[in-house]
């Protein structure tokens, strides 16, 4: 039997915009409306597992592993004040300044991103801010302040954390702006019974 050939294409390295969408209802899978941020920097996805392996015979005879979470630790040049209000669960003062409590806690959302032709949606994260760094403009020098997060993408109540789709697969009729409308869990391919 012939080995088939899978068919890869080469990606530039890109991340266009960050969607997100508060999560209103976890148990019915509800989101909120989809807010576009049009200036991220950097995106890391790092996936973290749970682990065991079965020792028997002076060997290893079984191994198991099982994604926990995606640990997610991104930078914009920017976070407006509706962002981190939505994000971190903070305030907004009568002024329209932003009040950060010791009581506020991270909203669940969906958060997704466009990496070329890469679309992903993340259905349940919660993120909190990154350090923050302030310093006196030297003579000379132009420098730009950046807004760095992080957090965890968690599964939903069935397990699903993320769904990606390739704009450049066979089939794929998805565009940035179809998938990134509402946000929608996916549906698993039918296979037809022999």
């Amino acid at each position: 039997m012939a080995a088939t050939t899978v068919n890869e294409k080469p990606q530039k390295i890109s991340l266009k915009r960050i969607h997100y969408a508060l999560l209103t209802d976890e148990q019915t899978e509800k989101w909120g409306e989809v807010k576009t941020l049009t200036m991220p920097i950097s995106l890391t996805l790092t996936p973290n597992f749970s682990e065991a392996s079965l020792d028997a015979g002076d060997r290893v005879v079984d191994q198991e592993a099982q994604m926990d979470s995606i640990t997610i630790a991104g930078e914009t040049a920017d976070l407006p004040t509706e962002v981190l209000v939505d994000w971190y669960g903070h305030k907004v003062s009568a002024e329209g300044g932003i009040i950060t409590n010791s009581n506020d806690t991270p909203n669940s959302m969906a958060i997704g991103f466009e990496s070329g032709s890469k679309l992903v949606w993340f259905f349940k994260a919660k993120l909190k801010p990154g350090e923050e760094s302030n310093a006196t403009r030297k003579k000379g020098e132009t420098s730009y302040k950046t807004y760095p997060f992080a957090g965890e993408a968690l599964p939903l109540i069935d397990g699903i954390i993320k769904h990606t789709v390739d704009t450049r697969d066979t089939g794929v009729t998805a565009t940035a702006e179809t998938f990134f409308a509402t946000v929608k869990k996916p549906s698993e391919q039918q296979v037809p019974t022999p």
